[in-house]
């Protein structure tokens, strides 16, 4: 692993155990390739809910090399077939940071995309303020990288990918916030307050043997 500054993601990937307020919780990583690895998210709005993070440090997606691209296609399809088998199919998404100011809505500033076990249509709810447009692939994320804008990625249901342009400041955790509301729990969208740690156990107990 590769650290940088002051990220909670590289502490966690190179101690092997989430610490959570000053409490060791083990290591939660369900499935690992040689770039990318797979856990419950902190915050389990519903249970299921999971990561799939790059081991090296980016920003965001949308720095990773292209390289990678075909291996994170793959891992997320894994991801896909785990979750619909165990939860219900699930929806992706990224709040897609650009620098360390333009966050995209990011909390932690260390790629990962969400894998939600959800089936829910959010694209009416972010396009009332945010204008997309369809992508076929990871590569679309680098372009608006390199353009230094910051973006929402978002895939639904039915595979179908929209990359949303955004400002360089829009509320923290926002898609997090719309599918809360959207499923009647808005008191789950702050993963700070909202830790769901039971949720986590269970998706860990559930999912454990499920990547073999």
């Amino acid at each position: 692993m590769i650290k940088m500054y002051n990220c909670q993601y590289c502490d966690e990937f190179e101690s092997g155990s989430l610490e959570v307020r000053g409490q060791s919780l083990g290591n939660r990583v369900l499935f690992e390739s040689d770039n990318f690895l797979v856990f419950p998210s902190l915050g389990q709005i519903v249970e299921g809910y999971l990561l799939i993070a790059t081991k090296r440090h980016y920003i965001g997606l949308g720095e990773i090399p292209s390289e990678l691209h075909q291996e994170l296609e793959e891992v997320q399809e894994k991801v896909r077939t785990v979750l619909t088998n165990n939860y219900g199919t699930p929806l992706f998404f990224e709040h897609g940071p650009t620098s360390r100011s333009k966050k995209g809505g990011c909390c932690i500033e260390h790629a990962h995309i969400h894998a939600v076990p959800l089936q829910v249509d959010i694209l009416d709810d972010i396009t009332e303020n945010f204008t997309y447009r369809k992508i076929n692939d990871f590569n679309e994320l680098k372009k608006q990288f390199a353009r230094g804008v910051p973006y929402f990625f978002f895939e639904d249901n039915n595979r179908d990918r929209y990359l949303f342009e955004i400002p360089d400041v829009v509320p923290s955790q926002y898609i997090r916030q719309i599918i809360a509301h959207k499923i009647g729990k808005p008191e789950r969208w702050d993963w700070r307050s909202c830790l769901g740690l039971e949720e986590l156990t269970r998706t860990l107990k559930k999912l454990r043997d499920k990547f073999e």
